[in-house]
């Protein structure tokens, strides 16, 4: 009987192992995502263009071999009153992982007008607008032309009316927010900038985001690399 007890209580603890061993990998779990520059606690000049490079590496593939597209990494620089203070980065936006995996930025900068208006000018124009969001997402989606001057704007049948509306939604709300900026790309540059005049211990919170494919039950909160840093301001 002692035996027979044994042998059933190791069986009941190789299945409790197996269980363990078989479940659901963690969210994120195969997600690293890693700011190489600038360095956290570093000290930037404000006004000064700084670069940034981002190494993301996600089920095998890595940036560093080309594995994983540059425009699947996307870098938020948002204002810090005190850079001192503890800071937690919250999630990217949805809208931005939907830019960053169209051909929007072919078209359109963050601030700056290119072959068409920047977000944030088409943000303020349609600001409190009721209808906005509903209309920029079916220009998004099917295409406009002679909205800014007499450029075109090509359809993008490929995106759902929910993610065409994230996007709408965004630039109306967000898009103009002085104290964030966005880039997309593994590297590239932000500028130290900000809102109000900046205080002794104001800086920028730099966050890096993986904004590719996921596997099932994955989500984008990274689970190993230093995907934060936050940069002090000098020079005012």
């Amino acid at each position: 009987m002692t035996l027979k007890i044994m042998v059933l209580s190791l069986a009941a603890a190789a299945g409790a192992a197996f269980a363990v061993h078989a479940e659901a990998p963690a969210p994120g779990k195969n997600l690293s995502v890693d700011i190489t520059a600038p360095t956290d606690r570093s000290r930037l000049p404000w006004g000064s263009q700084a670069p940034y490079a981002v190494t993301v590496n996600y089920d095998g593939k890595s940036t560093k071999f080309g594995e994983i597209p540059s425009n699947d990494v996307v870098l938020r620089a948002s204002f810090l009153a005190n850079a001192d203070a503890p800071s937690k980065a919250g999630p990217l936006p949805e809208a931005l992982v939907q830019i960053s995996r169209s051909n929007c930025s072919g078209c359109h900068d963050f601030t700056a007008n290119s072959a068409g208006p920047s977000f944030a000018a088409i943000g303020k124009r349609y600001a409190g607008q009721a209808a906005a969001v509903g209309m920029l997402a079916g220009h998004i989606r099917n295409g406009s032309h002679g909205s800014w001057g007499s450029g075109s704007m090509p359809p993008h049948p490929d995106m759902n009316p929910a993610q065409a509306a994230a996007i709408a939604q965004w630039i109306v709300t967000q898009a103009g927010d002085p104290a964030v900026q966005y880039a997309i790309g593994k590297s590239g540059a932000f500028r130290m900038s900000a809102p109000t005049k900046p205080g002794p211990r104001a800086g920028m919170l730099i966050s890096a985001f993986y904004t590719g494919p996921l596997k099932p039950d994955d989500t984008r909160a990274a689970a190993a690399g230093r995907n934060t840093v936050v940069v002090f301001g000098t020079g005012l």
